[in-house]
């Protein structure tokens, strides 16, 4: 009885006979390897196991759109993500709420390539948001601070 290895691209596993590789999922794409064989080839094209695939459509591809543009993700670009404004306000002007627009900021990317387009733009309006919230209360902070500088000094005249 044949014996049959497979790879996944970095490791091979079996021995394993055909009943076996079945349970093993494989697809037409996946190298496999016994004896008679020589090299490693596509199950798919070995006589041998041509009857596992008989009844498996071929994989289909994914493609992910927004309900707005049913166009595929490869044509969109993501959302700005606000990282950069984010890190500076945090640093600069007011850390709580920099905080918040850096975590959300964090998101953006991470959901739109996912998938996850109306959640990558509406991590990308809380960011957004988070980010001017703490620069104006930044802008804010520093003018009282000049404004009381400014009447600590003409008091002291």
């Amino acid at each position: 009885m044949t014996k049959y290895f497979y790879s996944d691209g970095t490791n091979s596993y079996g021995p394993f006979t055909i009943e076996e590789l079945k349970e093993k999922g494989i697809t037409r794409e996946t190298k496999v390897w016994f004896q008679e064989l020589g090299d490693w080839k596509p199950a798919g094209t070995v006589n041998e196991l041509v009857e596992l695939f008989t009844l498996i459509p071929p994989p289909q591809t994914k493609t992910i759109s927004t309900p707005a543009n049913k166009n595929s993700m490869l044509y969109q670009k993501p959302p700005k993500t606000w990282l950069v404004e984010s890190i500076l306000v945090t640093l600069f002007c007011c850390l709580p709420f920099g905080i918040a627009g850096i975590v959300n900021a964090s998101k953006v990317e991470s959901r739109f390539f996912a998938g996850d387009i109306i959640g990558a733009n509406q991590s990308s309006s809380e960011a957004k948001k988070w980010t001017l919230v703490s620069f104006w209360i930044g802008i804010a902070g520093i003018l009282l601070y000049f404004v009381l500088l400014a009447l600590g000094i003409a008091s002291s005249l």
